[in-house]
């Protein structure tokens, strides 16, 4: 039993990823949180979603999870006594299928009211993929070109563009900003894995308190890096103002620096994340320190294509192919791993120890201000 729930209780049972789950959380404090494991449309080896439903002024919801999973949410929200209509408030943590896929049929059949990150509706216009795929950098045309020798292109399928059709009869009731209130939740921009991505404390107290973080923050695994990316014109004339600089919404050390924010909650700050929160017949339960430890699995990371890349121009498949293992480039992951690299490559090129030659290879610059870089977050 983690130190920081008095109580564990599972009310149905999942499979060994989770999926299916239903708990009932008891904090120290008395506090009752019930997490619901929702499947993805899929196969994912993330897992389930864990939408998690608690009072805070009224019934909240954070993260329904896909719209496929609907019927096993409302059947799970059920073995609590509560239904979908009893819910007054919709929060997501971030605009991925996985987390936002059922929000237009639970507000249809709830009426509750749809909190999102201020920057999430002014998004939502443009595909996801067009504002990270994009080759408007010399390495992500390095990305294109290595992804087209492999035989990979994206791919559309029907569920895709139902997702992208639902995304746009959705309208946020209420835009959250970085360092809000509400009742006992406090909200937290966290961009990096998302540029709206949201994280939102509750019951923070001097030693305790608990985090619901996304994909922000998970166990076992870490979470996706965006790569920078450059705003179209018709992007521009949708986002505010204030979020008119794509570097303070995407990138390795916007992720950095928003994991840092996290860590500095304090140790004793317990995490409940979108994923992995239970896999392999055990349960993963975390506190903040495995913000700290992300951080410092991307630093290693970090070190490790500067000394993969070698003293002599390397293309960027081969950095990539010496980063990951083998097994972890097979069933079309190359694609994810070449992205995974680019958004490591995109912080070395900040800092001055990477560059991309005009032939399109990757060249050591001698320095590693990567760690300075670190060292300020």
């Amino acid at each position: 039993m983690p130190d920081y729930f008095t109580e564990v209780a599972v009310l149905r049972n999942g499979d060994s990823a989770g999926n299916g789950m239903v708990l009932a959380l008891t904090g120290e404090d008395g506090r009752r949180i019930h997490t619901v494991a929702v499947p993805q449309e899929g196969h994912s080896h993330t897992g389930p979603t864990w939408a998690y439903i608690f009072e805070n002024e009224g019934l909240t919801l954070i993260d329904p999870g896909a719209e496929a999973s609907f019927d096993l949410l409302q059947s799970g929200m059920a073995l609590f006594g509560s239904g979908i209509a009893d819910v007054e408030r919709v929060i997501i943590t971030h605009g991925h299928a996985d987390h936002d896929g059922g929000v237009a049929r639970l507000l249809e059949a709830s009426g509750a009211e749809f909190w999102a990150h201020d920057i999430y509706q002014p998004l939502l216009p443009f595909d996801p993929r067009d504002l990270q795929m994009l080759p408007t950098s010399p390495i992500k045309a390095m990305m294109w070109e290595a992804a087209r020798a492999n035989g990979f292109t994206p791919s559309d399928s029907e569920e895709r563009s139902r997702y992208l059709d639902a995304r746009q009869s959705v309208t946020v009731g209420h835009p959250i900003v970085h360092g809000e209130r509400q009742g006992n939740l406090t909200y937290m921009h966290a961009p990096g894995h998302s540029p709206d991505e949201i994280c939102a404390v509750i019951g923070q107290e001097p030693g305790g308190g608990t985090v619901f973080t996304g994909d922000h923050v998970l166990p076992e695994i870490s979470p996706h890096p965006t790569m920078k990316t450059d705003y179209t014109a018709a992007m521009l004339r949708s986002l505010p103002e204030h979020y008119h600089d794509p570097a303070d919404s995407y990138g390795l050390l916007t992720y950095l620096r928003s994991l840092q924010r996290v860590a500095d909650l304090g140790p004793e700050v317990a995490v409940l994340p979108a994923h992995r929160l239970y896999n392999n017949h055990k349960f993963n339960f975390q506190t903040t320190q495995r913000a700290a430890d992300l951080i410092r699995f991307h630093a290693r990371r970090l070190g490790r294509i500067l000394v993969t890349a070698g003293p002599e121009p390397q293309p960027l498949e081969a950095v990539t192919r010496r980063t990951f293992e083998r097994r972890k480039l097979e069933g079309g992951n190359l694609f994810a791993a070449l992205t995974e690299v680019v958004a490591h490559v995109e912080l070395l090129e900040d800092s001055g120890d990477m560059e991309v030659t005009d032939d399109h290879r990757l060249r050591r610059t001698g320095h590693e201000n990567y760690q300075e870089l670190l060292r300020a977050l």
